[in-house]
């Protein structure tokens, strides 16, 4: 069943709850997950093996990428980072389209001064695929499922410590499948788009700004 919420202000996670408050709440439109790193392994390894064979282009995009691929983000389907967001758009720039046709250096400088910028709604489409990549990639990393979850959450037999180390996991996949449903919204859209149909291209800012389907 799903409800609608609109974006949370500044709030609390679900490890202050946890360990502050003994409990998880059942929605926490505040939490978040870490992402290490700003794409899939797999993403990163296939602009590596480029660099590899002297593609200029990927040789680029890794000396500007390098730095934010060392840094952590805090994400949720109503929080994707600013940095995070630039350094996906500098990813999947294409230098042959005319809209992302930009020097070096002129990114370089947008990069020093941590620029918001929009390329172009095929670009951002792409930014949307790797945050959904991401999303199936931390769900894949997890020994069971939410359902299983919520399974052993109904069925037990669980005492205390095991109901809530459980429900923390729970909370963390359920906040990974809102994002995935995010980004899966977000690419139905433009797929709308490229067909003629649906507004304008809008920016992953902007969208996440939007209600949100809740699972």
């Amino acid at each position: 069943k799903r409800v609608q919420f609109r974006p949370p202000s500044p709030g609390i996670p679900n490890e202050v709850f946890l360990t502050s408050h003994g409990y998880i709440p059942e929605i926490n439109t505040n939490d978040f997950v870490t992402l290490r790193g700003i794409c899939t392994d797999t993403e990163w390894r296939e602009l590596l093996k480029k660099v590899e064979a002297n593609d200029p282009t990927a040789t680029n995009k890794f000396q500007l990428l390098k730095i934010f691929h060392d840094d952590s983000y805090s994400i949720s389907a109503f929080n994707l980072p600013q940095r995070l967001l630039l350094a996906l758009r500098i990813l999947h720039i294409n230098p042959q389209l005319p809209k992302q046709s930009m020097p070096f250096e002129e990114l370089k400088q947008i990069v020093q001064e941590d620029k918001i910028i929009f390329f172009s709604a095929q670009n951002e489409a792409k930014v949307a695929q790797s945050l959904l990549d991401v999303a199936e990639d931390m769900l894949k990393k997890y020994p069971t499922t939410l359902r299983e979850d919520m399974r052993l959450l109904k069925e037990g037999p669980l005492d205390e410590d095991q109901r809530l180390a459980i429900e923390y996991r729970r909370s963390k996949k359920a906040l990974i499948h809102q994002l995935r449903q995010r980004m899966e919204d977000y690419l139905e859209q433009h797929a709308s788009r490229r067909a003629g149909a649906g507004n304008p291209a809008v920016s992953l800012e902007k969208f996440i700004l939007q209600p949100v389907r809740m699972i």
